[in-house]
């Protein structure tokens, strides 16, 4: 039997266990590199193929880097350095003839595992980690013990993975949490969907599409109404004649809001690459030190938004602005000689009202009362944009509507602006929280009130006010977003498959509200609340001693239950034996540990003659049940009874 089938398929599982929650993110070569390497390997294993010597190997050890460098160029981010394992990882079980050589590929299996971190930190993920860790360390079990069967390499690898769980679980605890990522590297590969920093005409009706989440709300108390769910991300300042632009540098807010009916809520938010934080309108506060709250009222990050990221906000339902007058120059500025009719439009409601409120209401009457349609699928426009839709199409989506009536509102002397981000928000059954898809995705407008301040003001609503409640889906035509056959006849099916979903969901927002959410500054509180100050020498040194006193009482804990364990584990007959010598012990009479019971009953004998008739006939029993096949289970009981009653105190004669 060729040796390497007692130890290679299960090492090249192991690899590629350690791989597989990569694919994904990879580039296609590379997977289809790994897979090419490890068939061929396993197909020389069975048909006796030769294998590529050691020239051969390193000209695929410069092709593999050549590779990666053609896909990722000279830069050193999380995509190439998988890429590096993986390719690596592929070429490495060619050259396991050696016990060090396997040694090595478990090790890069191991490492392949603790870089999927840089993905994700997700529910699931942690599951197909351990799962991951439970093959390679089977595996690893498996090529130092060759001759066991497979079951018995996993049993071996799940008490190990056990008895490593307590530790495990003091070291996340205890050991010093790293700012960003596990390594340091960014992931600029991840969270490409959402807002970017220019809104044009089909920018928001790309993202209904995508149902992914953009981020969770759990609230402290009742979810706020539909009509109050306006999750404010970005605010566009700047028109073009085309599309519309965020402004490049907002100043901090230094001034108080005047608000009320406050809401308290945590947001688990996706990443998308972007450095805007999102919060229900309107923001209070920024939620830590790394983040801002702008002149705007958006909330940004210091850095983009590559990891998942939890915070808690406090927001206002109700509130006025009008101490707050940054940016309402600006939201007077229009292109010259741009769009037309949409101008003659503004003029005309300017002059026909007395102030900005009636001004506001005249333009959402426009649209109320003019026919025009909420799709997704608007015709094109021309080089005059908001003249084509207000008087010859008529019909688009919410930006389309918000964009037509900002101009509008600037052109009759009304400062607007139109705000980014999300609208509505599913609750979720199993843990009343809300899910905000990429498809809620909407924008708004905000006119400026010398009065109120900022105050929102949402056109969409005049056109489709069902997007207010039942969302994207529930306001469009029928068939625009597709799926109706399986509404329609597979309804209990999807019914089941959403609930399963969402129980899942819940599942994964508690576990990252324990894992991910635990931060340096969590731990930090933890520890001072137990004493600890990490910024003195003594907060450190005190951490070292509590983890150390941690390890050694695990070690103790599993010390004494794996003496129980062992000791459950040994014959009946076995453990009264010792108990009968411990009380010849505890009498005087230690027995030697190369002395066997016979030898010992005769030892006992010269040394307590009234104890000889008891002593042989516990020795008889103990041999008859350990040696012998005969002795049943009255032998052990009569045994037991006996070692019980023994007592060579009491049976010891007066002097």
């Amino acid at each position: 039997m060729n040796p390497e089938k007692k130890y290679l398929p299960a090492l090249i599982a192991a690899v590629a266990a350690a791989t597989l929650p990569h694919t994904l993110q990879m580039a296609p070569w590379i997977t289809a590199w790994c897979a090419v390497m490890w068939g061929y390997l396993l197909a020389s294993m069975r048909y006796g193929w030769p294998r590529p010597g050691r020239r051969v190997r390193i000209l695929l050890s410069v092709a593999g880097i050549a590779g990666l460098v053609a896909t990722y160029g000279i830069g050193f981010g999380s995509d190439a350095f998988v890429g590096l394992l993986a390719v690596m990882a592929a070429l490495k079980p060619f050259e396991i003839s050696t016990h060090r050589d396997r040694m090595i590929t478990v090790f890069i299996a191991y490492f392949i595992i603790i870089s999927s971190l840089l993905r994700s930190e997700t529910f699931a993920i942690t599951l197909y980690m351990f799962f991951s860790v439970l093959l390679t360390t089977a595996a690893l079990v498996r090529i130092n013990d060759p001759l066991g069967t497979y079951k018995t390499s996993a049993r071996r690898a799940g008490v190990v993975m056990a008895q490593a769980l307590p530790l495990m679980i003091l070291l996340f605890v205890l050991f010093p949490r790293l700012e960003g990522s596990l390594v340091g590297f960014s992931q600029t590969n991840m969270g490409q969907t959402g807002f970017s920093d220019q809104l044009s005409p089909g920018s928001v009706a790309n993202l209904v599409q995508n149902n992914e989440a953009a981020f969770r709300a759990q609230f402290d108390g009742p979810v706020p109404p539909p009509e109050q769910r306006y999750w404010r991300g970005v605010v566009f300042s700047r028109f073009d004649g085309r599309a519309w632009h965020s402004a490049d540098r907002i100043p901090e807010l230094d001034q108080s809001i005047q608000g009320a009916d406050a809401v308290e809520y945590t947001i688990s938010l996706e990443p998308h690459n972007q450095q805007w934080i999102f919060a229900l309108d309107l923001p209070a506060k920024a939620p830590s030190r790394r983040t801002t709250l702008k002149r705007d009222f958006t909330v940004v990050s210091g850095r983009s938004i590559t990891r998942k990221r939890r915070y808690q906000m406090r927001s206002y339902t109700r509130y006025n602005t009008a101490v707050v007058d940054y940016g309402v120059q600006d939201a007077l500025q229009l292109p010259q000689k741009t769009n037309p009719r949409a101008r003659d439009l503004a003029v005309n409601l300017a002059e026909n009202s007395t102030g900005f409120q009636e001004i506001v209401a005249s333009a959402l009457s426009y649209l109320r009362d003019n026919d025009f349609v909420y799709t997704l699928q608007p015709p094109l426009l021309g080089d005059a944009p908001v003249d084509d839709f207000l008087f010859e199409s008529r019909k688009g989506y919410c930006e389309h509507y918000a964009s037509a009536f900002a101009f509008v509102m600037r052109a009759a002397g009304v400062p607007a602006r139109i705000v980014g981000g999300y609208l509505g928000g599913k609750i979720n059954p199993w843990a009343q929280y809300l899910i905000i898809r990429q498809s809620d995705a909407h924008v708004w407008v905000e006119v400026w009130y010398p009065e109120k301040g900022w105050t929102r003001v949402d056109p969409t609503l005049e056109v489709a006010p069902e997007r207010l409640d039942q969302g994207a889906a529930g306001s469009l035509q029928q068939g625009e977003l597709g799926g109706n056959f399986a509404r329609k006849y597979l309804r209990p099916i999807t019914s089941f498959i959403d609930q399963v979903r969402l129980g899942w969901d819940a599942l994964s927002l508690q576990w990252e509200a324990w894992f991910s959410a635990y931060s340096k500054q969590q731990q930090q509180t933890l520890l001072k609340a137990l004493g600890i100050d990490t910024q003195t020498w003594k907060g450190p040194l005190l951490m070292l001693l509590a983890g150390a006193a941690g390890a050694a009482g695990l070690f103790l804990l599993y010390t004494r239950f794996h003496k129980q364990v062992a000791g459950m584990k040994t014959a009946p007959e076995a453990r009264y034996y010792e108990k009968f010598c411990t009380k010849m012990a505890r009498a005087g009479i230690v027995r030697p540990a190369h002395m066997g019971p016979l030898e010992f009953a005769g030892y006992v004998a010269e040394k307590r003659s009234d104890l000889e008739k008891p002593v042989h006939e516990i020795t008889r029993l103990y041999i008859a049940l350990r040696y012998r096949q005969t002795a049943g289970e009255n032998t052990r009981k009569r045994f037991i009874a006996k070692v019980r009653a023994f007592d060579p105190a009491k049976d010891r004669p007066s002097v």
